[in-house]
């Protein structure tokens, strides 16, 4: 698996409270019942950003035959039947990084041709694919993610390295991170509308490296900003949990051995109780919650034939 499958505030301020400060979260003991059960499986594809459809029967994902050059997307039964393709007519982009909204019958995802990356919208029975017409972005647009209300998203600027929002009735987008102060990567509205979580970085004048990312709330109605945990703990790719009260993220800090494998993990939306929910050998990465809370989807490494979907069952 390349690095390159991993791709990719008005000023705000950064605050990290004393209770954080004063207690660093530790990692508990796995949470996880049994190990990824893969509910994709065969040779010759790559299979990666999954998510739930709103009633958690089904997992819409994108699939790649060409080793990641071009995407679909595909949809399979969250108990594992065959996978089959989504859009029932021809998609002229390649199909990443989609989001279901649980209000509207509608489905974000990244539609990527050649250096260009916009927004799409499909309907949630796989026909009217279109482009958003935004004319605020770079041509660089990642990873949408629906408010709650299903008339907004919230998408990274992947040359702006910020932040902006979305809203579909107006056709207009407002920034809302300052890259001057923060580099950012993929975010992920709170089920209550009023934060988002991001993966990140102060800007200090590096690079932006993606691997060095940690996460950060953005509090919307404060315009604040602070770092979920107080150790600054590697991670990306952050998810909420249904009730708001926790989110799932990607991390590669568990991996001892330094080849940087990635776990899944779950941590409070206080930044406490962190768990580590899969071991590093299954490299896993972008995981959702299902609508229940007691799963997430992830992809990870079949062992045999590489990055497939599978599903990780939750303690309580």
């Amino acid at each position: 698996m390349t690095c390159e499958l991993r791709w990719l505030f008005s000023a705000i301020m950064v605050a990290c409270s004393a209770a954080r400060t004063a207690a660093a979260a530790e990692v508990t003991s796995s949470t996880a019942t049994s190990p990824p059960r893969f509910i994709t499986s065969g040779p010759g594809f790559v299979d990666y950003w999954p998510v739930f459809s709103p009633d958690g029967k089904n997992v819409l994902f994108s699939r790649s035959f060409d080793g990641g050059r071009t995407w679909e997307l595909w949809i399979v039964g969250a108990s594992g039947a065959e996978a089959r393709r989504f859009a029932r007519t021809s998609v002229s982009v390649s199909a990443t990084r989609a989001n279901w909204s649980s209000k509207q019958p509608l489905i974000a995802f990244t539609g990527e041709s050649g250096a260009k990356a916009s927004v799409w919208i499909i309907n949630a029975d796989g026909t009217g694919p279109h482009e958003l017409p935004f004319t605020e972005f770079s041509g660089h647009a990642f990873y949408p993610s629906w408010y709650p209300g299903g008339e907004q998203l919230a998408v990274m600027d992947g040359k702006e390295l910020n932040i902006k929002r979305i809203d579909l009735a107006r056709h207009h987008a407002e920034t809302l991170t300052d890259r001057n102060r923060f580099l950012t990567g993929m975010p992920a509205v709170s089920p209550d509308g009023k934060s988002i979580a991001f993966a990140g970085q102060p800007n200090t004048g590096q690079p932006y490296d993606q691997t060095k990312n940690t996460i950060w709330l953005l509090e919307l109605g404060s315009g604040q900003v602070h770092s979920l945990e107080a150790t600054h703990g590697q991670g990306r790719a952050p998810s909420w949990s249904p009730d708001g009260t926790k989110l799932a993220f990607e991390s590669d800090r568990a991996d001892r051995e330094g080849r940087h494998l990635y776990a899944a993990f779950l941590i409070g939306r206080d930044g406490g109780g962190l768990q580590q929910v899969t071991e590093p050998k299954f490299n896993v990465n972008h995981p959702v919650w299902s609508p229940d809370g007691r799963r997430l989807v992830v992809s990870a490494n079949s062992q045999t034939n590489g990055p497939r979907i599978a599903i990780v069952e939750l303690g309580p």
